[in-house]
């Protein structure tokens, strides 16, 4: 009876553990291992064995915030004997378009083991989500000419994932910052390259689009020359690439979730952390600008709008809220 109190306050019971091969995985490969079921001091009714694969995000406002990507059941209700050991084979095929693994950006498992009448007990495994080979390539590029990637890399917005450079040496002086953008296409790469150019006193935000075929990310010397053209073009002539960006255009809100861009890299976070996103992109907007703007324009008083109640009705638009 003792043994059975104290099942139930965690003590003797239960426990769970998920294992697969510890390495870093690409976007859309598929993961599997096992999960290890050990009984505890008594028998005890299980009600269901899940495992959640979660991000982490860190906001520009620092805050950390927890999401469900999916979650693979693996067994419904069954009995766990005293000392006895459980094997369940587990597969997972991780989302293509997900977010790499960055300072802001982090992914594990969440093993669940719903215990009737007892404490539940969770395994939380890390995993790594690296750049595929293509991404990895531009990447590489950039390093022999002289960029680095900032600390702060990775973010995330409503478009997709954001990575950040900055020159160290023969574009220093001229370019403070490049930021890259991919999307992925069944045989090139579309990069949109913003580059924050140093021109005499003043700085000009340039953009720049592009393809990259896929026969070219193999060669390495020449994707390192083909780049340093396309980054040479837009720091002679930087007021010649300020036209916004295509994707903007490909960007809207369908059914009760932000769609994204197709293909992006990250462009899955869109899905996953809707209502956040929103909030960031709402964040870096001089709202009482507009605000004021549209009065005037309408010829009506600005307190008659509370632009933080307009924009919490959104809440419910995205789904469940944070965890």
């Amino acid at each position: 009876m003792f043994k059975k109190f104290m099942a139930k306050l965690g003590k003797g019971a239960a426990t769970v553990d998920l294992r697969y091969e510890n390495r870093s995985y690409y976007a859309g490969e598929t993961l599997k291992g096992e999960v290890i079921l050990h009984g505890g001091e008594v028998e005890q009714q299980i009600n269901q064995l899940a495992v959640g694969f979660m991000i982490k995000v860190r906001t520009k406002r620092g805050e950390t915030v927890t999401k469900k990507v999916s979650s693979v059941p693996l067994s419904g209700p069954f009995t766990i004997k005293e000392k006895e050991e459980k094997h369940f084979d587990f597969t997972y095929k991780i989302p293509q378009d997900l977010p790499l693994t960055r300072g802001s950006i982090s992914y594990f498992f969440d093993t669940h083991l719903d215990i009737q009448g007892g404490l539940d007990h969770i395994d939380v495994d890390a995993l790594v989500l690296k750049a595929p080979k293509e991404l990895e390539a531009i990447f590489n590029s950039l390093s022999k000419l002289g960029f680095r990637e900032q600390p702060t890399s990775g973010k995330v917005d409503a478009y997709g994932q954001e990575f950040s450079f900055f020159p160290t040496a023969q574009f220093a002086g001229q370019i403070n910052e490049l930021e890259i953008r991919i999307s992925s296409k069944e045989a090139v790469e579309q990069v949109f390259m913003e580059i924050d150019c140093q021109n005499g006193n003043r700085e000009i935000e340039a953009k720049r689009e592009f393809v990259i075929d896929h026969r070219l990310l193999e060669e390495h010397q020449e994707l390192t020359h083909f780049l340093q053209q396309q980054i040479a073009e837009v720091v002679e002539q930087p007021q010649l690439f300020t036209r916004p960006f295509s994707y903007h255009d490909q960007y809207s809100p369908t059914g009760n979730k932000f769609s994204g861009v197709g293909g992006m890299v990250g462009g899955l976070a869109a899905g996953v952390l809707g209502g956040m996103l929103l909030s960031e992109m709402i964040d870096g907007l001089d709202m009482d600008g507009v605000l004021e703007g549209a009065t005037d324009a309408l010829g009506i008083e600005e307190d008659m709008f509370d632009v933080e109640e307009q924009f919490e009705d959104f809440g419910g638009f995205f789904g469940d809220g944070d965890e």
